[in-house]
């Protein structure tokens, strides 16, 4: 989610973003304090109240605490300081910092008085010599990266070293260019990116890479990294599909975003540690707290925010081997009907915790957070009393709160900056002081005065606590950072804490090639060390070490145990392209072995590397097998593949869910030719295994080349069909990438068994919507047969979940029987527009009504349906079509398609009366006012009575609008009936399953008001996200097509229409191709609506906000 285009669209297009969670961490639930008058709620002993409202700040998208302690937010077109000049805890007036920029900015970071961002095309920075509180002109740009978009540049902070780090999101396009120093942990970055930059901005390097679309990211209070990925939620419900997680940043670590189709597990060897997972979601602000105003059990605490589902989340931090734990606390959510869209956080002075909220053009403000019964005084004492003795005044620094924030480094570094580094050294090693203290003693000698000499490293390597001991050996690898010296860090390696060995690594990890040359005996100690993620900064330290240093290492690892083959095998795997014996030959002996299930499912790691990775490199590959096929031609590897298989065969099924889900997709890389894992793949699939589960082992099927008896045939098409009635019985979510990645599927499995279409005809149960696809593969002589089984199927289901494939499917059948069940369906406001493309195909007199009571809302491709339809009609002087038509007239822009979807209209009146009135066609830009104004004169008086009676149903203003939903009952709405208005009016059509064209309205209640909810449904266009514009492509032949691209590439592209209707257009075939500023949400959904009606729509909308909760702790079994 992001701050600009996604957050500035009006809330009609949070309709179609909005996502539905299960969470997959557990919550820590507080007893809480809800304040009804502000909408939110926050855990008993805190306070919340609204420090700024819409008028100071609508559709706030970032926020900072500046440099003199205040309120700082952007929206589109302003970045605002906020006020409070009573004092009295709200902001009471705001002034303008910056008239812009148009799109506003995403991360804000204040230097005294200017201000760095991301906006206007990069990493910039604005200017205030004067002091006036205003930007004195343009900004400087230091770095041009991509802003503005959803996954754009987004948060920037300046880190316990002095340097500033940015994060950008997929889009960004972060790559080698933005490398400028050989210490730089990444050298290939690949989607999203933390950035690491000197601090003049001067040059910079890439720390970590590999994520989709982080927000925003801080520094815990032990200074390691953290930030809130975004989940795909397109591909809810398919196997590769991943929750929004919260990352522990490691240095050099890729957080597993590849592609739209493969997101790496996180058990995964080579993943990140994710602290926290929390389903579906928006992830926005993270801000770690360090100050002492909350109660303990919060400081420290990350803070991170869900757009999506309007909440905060409070993670306190606790060691877990090399990194760390957290049961989160649900900290602040919504109640009531305000809404609360939380985008950004951040500490004040006196210890409140700002939040701020926005998004999509509606309703902004900032909540302020206090814990009742704490002073604040501490914070406000640190701002306004500046010690004079230099004793008092490193006190001052060291126990600064937030030490981070621009509003505490505008205090102790100007005091730091007039003391000698003594004290500071002093207070490090004094054992006495309170760890954060002495933290920050090491931080600003890091940052301050060039790092720690030999002797106080050599000290505080036996400090007895590992936090202390992992900060000072970070300062080296911050202060020596090409060269640390083996003096240095060689005690530190051997450190019986993991998070020290790994700190210790992470020094490393900028070092060139011959550095670790004098460390073989000190890494190869660690290579087999029981902790993941230490092993794992092994592998990236060994992936930089010269081909004889890297042997060195491994034979005085292996000496230690077998775990050191893991990390030794990657790291070859990982500096030799293509398939390699060695990292195969090590994790086949592994995975035969009698070794723990942990250690072979690393092993299993290792082998898809040293096969090449996963995602093919290939167009001829659908996207579904981006998790399943290598970017190697493994036709050329027999030798290894057969290995493999034979490997396989003696192993598989090990009993363990993860384990045997690696091997099964290890059977896909190599398409394993062997007929007994192939037998025992598909007993897997059964009536009660999980339909993810049944989808992962059918991709490995479809790439496995083993003839197929009848009886596995038949077991195949009983999976494929029972697939969806299972999706159905567990009630799981699907998204638009549901149906496009399992025919990708299905059209693999009947590549070498063209008798599989067959085989589904038969089996009980086919005959749902989502078998429609199927249908592709099937050869022509089964069409009848099919139309059949689906026509039996819904006559024989009052409950039938119609949609627009089964409409399309009816309308070629020869059967009139079948002709009118689609007719039946012109009633449900979700398909009206597929009945009369259906209807068109071959319109009818006994159709023409259906075509004239769509103009009032159609599409301009259905309307142009209607058009053409009644044109292949005889004339008619009913006044009902003459008076649509003229409305529909009025209604049509004088340019592109609606004006030649006008013209057609003048030529039926024309037909209709023989009249004329001088209109003329084909002239683009000219909207005659007079010829219509003329036409529109004679049908009001040939037709009064009916004229006047279908001009009075115009839909209400914004103002009327607003007045009428403030005089409802809201009280007596029912969910049952609001669900049925939901579905009637086609909502669900666009909101809801595989052929949605956006996610769920899950919390959508929660995060908008009642007032703006309803705004975006009355007036839908108001202001359309960028991702949720449709295009119009007009083709050679004179076809229209509008819709979402789905695809593109340069030979032409795949577009979906509101009818869920997907187009392949060749880019030679396209006329004219236009952006338009539309959403695909209809107008009109609140026509004809009572009060009453209203109510319980609102009321089912309400109701959409719930969420399973699973432990992240869970067994493998679980």
């Amino acid at each position: 989610m992001d701050r600009s285009g996604y957050f500035r669209t009006t809330l009609s297009k949070c309709l179609f973003l909005c996502g539905v969670g299960l969470f997959t961490t557990q919550l820590h639930l507080s007893i809480s304090s809800a304040d009804e008058s502000l909408g939110v709620r926050v855990p008993e002993g805190f306070e919340v109240t609204l420090y700024a409202d819409d008028e100071l700040a609508h559709d706030i998208y970032s926020m900072a605490v500046d440099s003199f302690g205040r309120v700082v937010v952007s929206g589109a077109g302003y970045i605002k300081i906020l006020h409070d000049t009573d004092g009295d805890g709200r902001a009471d007036d705001a002034s303008l910092y910056v008239d812009g920029p148009k799109r506003g900015v995403q991360g804000m970071y204040f230097a005294g008085r200017d201000l760095i961002c991301s906006g206007e095309g990069g990493l910039i920075r604005y200017r205030d010599r004067d002091g006036d509180d205003r930007a004195d002109g343009p900004p400087d740009l230091f770095w041009r990266i991509k802003t503005g978009g959803e996954h754009d540049l987004h948060a920037i902070r300046k880190g316990p070293d002095g340097w500033w780090y940015v994060i950008a999101g997929n889009n960004a396009d972060i790559d080698r260019r933005y490398i400028k120093l050989e210490t730089t942990p990444v050298q290939d970055p690949q989607a999203g990116a933390v950035l690491r930059f000197q601090p003049d901005l001067s040059t910079g390097e890439v720390y970590a890479d590999g994520f989709r679309n982080a927000y925003d990211f801080d520094f815990g209070a032990a200074g390691d990294v953290f930030t809130f990925d975004s989940d795909g939620e397109r591909d809810i419900s398919l196997p590769w599909y991943r929750p929004t997680r919260v990352f522990h940043v490691l240095p050099g670590s890729h957080a597993g975003w590849l592609t739209r189709s493969w997101k790496r597990p996180d058990w995964f060897f080579d993943m990140p540690p994710a602290v926290g997972e929390f389903g579906r979601g928006s992830p926005t602000g993270v801000e770690c707290y360090r100050h002492s105003q909350f109660p303990e059990e919060y400081q420290g605490a990350l803070f991170v925010l869900d757009w999506t589902y309007g909440r905060v989340f409070a993670m306190p931090l606790e060691p877990s081997g090399s990194t760390w734990s957290s049961e989160p606390i649900d900290f602040m959510s919504a109640i009531g009907q305000h809404g609360f869209a939380p985008t950004d956080a951040a500490v004040g002075p006196d210890g409140s915790l700002y939040i701020s909220v926005g998004g999509r053009g509606t309703r902004g403000g900032v909540y302020r957070i206090r814990a009742k019964e704490r002073s604040s005084e501490a914070g406000l004492r640190y701002l306004s009393e500046i010690p004079g003795s230099a004793a008092k005044r490193v006190e001052h620094c060291l126990q600064a709160p937030q030490p981070l924030s621009s509003w505490s480094r505008r205090i102790w570094e100007p005091l730091v900056a007039e003391l000698p580094s003594e004290p500071f050294i002093d207070a490090a090693l004094d054992r006495q002081r309170p760890q954060p203290e002495r933290i920050r003693a090491i931080e600003i000698l890091t940052e301050k005065f060039g790092g720690l000499d030999g002797d106080m490293l050599y000290s505080l390597a036996s400090d007895p606590d590992p936090v202390i001991r992992a900060r000072a050996v970070w300062s080296v690898g911050r202060s020596e950072t090409a060269s640390p010296s083996v003096r240095d860090l060689v005690w530190y390696l051997g450190d019986s804490n993991p998070q020290v060995v790994r700190a210790a690594m992470e020094a490393l990890i900028g070092a060139g090639e011959n550095v670790f040359d004098s460390y073989v005996d000190a890494l190869g100690e660690q290579l087999a060390h029981p902790d993941r993620y230490v092993r794992q900064t092994a592998m990236r330290l060994l992936v930089k070490c010269r081909p004889e240093t890297s042997r060195a290492m491994a034979a005085k690892g292996f000496a230690k145990g077998w775990s050191a083959a893991i990390p030794v095998a990657a790291a070859f795997a990982l500096n030799n392209d293509g398939v390699h014996e060695y990292p195969i030959d090590i994790a086949l002996q592994i995975l035969q072995s009698t070794r723990s299930n942990e250690l072979k499912l690393e092993a299993v790691r290792v082998l898809q590397l040293g096969l090449g990775d996963l995602v093919p490199d290939s167009p001829e590959i659908a996207p579904v097998f981006d998790g399943y096929a290598s970017p190697q031609d493994l036709r050329s590897s027999t030798e290894q593949t057969s290995k493999i298989v034979k490997a396989l065969e003696k192993v598989y099924p090990t009993g363990s869910p993860l384990l045997d889900r690696e091997l099964e997709r290890t059977m896909s890389i190599v398409s394993a030719n062997s007929e007994l894992l192939f037998a025992r793949l598909l007993s897997r699939l059964t009536d009660d295994s999980d339909p993810v589960e049944d989808l992962h082992r059918l991709i490995v099927l479809s790439r496995m080349p083993v003839p197929r008896t009848s009886d596995q045939r038949l077991q195949i098409a009983k999976c494929l069909v029972n697939v969806d009635h299972k999706i159905d019985r567990l009630q799981l979510r699907q998204d638009t990438n549901w149906a496009d990645r399992t025919l990708e599927i299905y059209t693999n499995l009947v590549q070498p068994d063209r008798q599989l279409p067959e085989a589904i005809l038969a089996t009980p149960g086919f005959g749902h919507p989502g078998h429609v696809q199927f249908l592709s593969q099937f050869p022509p002589q089964l069409f009848g047969e099919t139309i059949q089984v689906f026509s039996k199927t819904i006559r024989e289901d009052p409950d039938y979940p119609w949609n627009s494939d089964v409409l399309f499917l009816l309308s070629e059948s020869p059967n009139k029987e079948d002709h009118e069940l689609i007719r039946e369906m012109y009633s449900d406001f979700a398909l009206r527009s597929a009945v009369i493309s259906c209807l068109s195909i071959n319109p009818t007199e006994a159709d023409r009504k259906y075509f004239y009571e769509s103009l009032d809302s159609a599409s301009e491709e259905t309307l142009q349906e209607c058009i053409s339809s009644l044109g292949l009609l005889s004339p008619t002087q009913d006044p009902a079509e003459n008076v649509e038509l003229v409305r529909a007239l009025r209604q049509l822009g004088d340019s592109g398609v609606e004006r030649q979807i006008r013209d057609q209209i003048v030529e039926l009146l024309r037909r209709n009366h023989g009249m004329n009135f001088n209109y003329a066609m084909g002239k683009d830009g000219d909207s005659q006012p007079e010829e219509i104004a003329a036409w529109t004169e004679f049908v009001a008086k040939k037709f009064p009575e009916e004229f006047a009676s279908r001009s009075g149903t115009e839909e209400l203003g914004l103002e009327e609008l607003k007045d009428r939903l403030a005089s409802i009952d809201w009280s007596s709405g029912s969910p049952l009936a609001g669900e049925k208005l939901f579905r009637g009016r086609g909502c669900i059509q666009c909101h809801g399953g595989r052929s949605a064209l956006g996610p769920d309205l899950s919390g959508v209640a929660g995060r908008f008001s009642r007032e703006d909810l309803f705004t975006a449904i009355a007036f839908p266009h108001l202001d359309v996200s960028p991702r949720y514009q449709t295009t119009q492509i007009a083709t050679v032949n004179g076809k229209i097509h509008t819709g979402l691209i789905v695809y593109e590439s340069v030979d032409g592209l795949v577009l979906r229409d509101s009818n869920n209707r997907t187009y392949r257009i060749e880019t030679e075939d396209i006329e004219v191709r236009r952006r338009l500023s539309q959403s695909l949400m209809p107008e009109g959904l609140l026509k004809d609506l009572s009060d009453d009606d209203l109510s319980h729509l609102y009321t089912y909308l309400q109701s959409l906000g719930g969420r399973r909760t699973v432990s992240s702790n869970a067994t493998e079994s679980e």
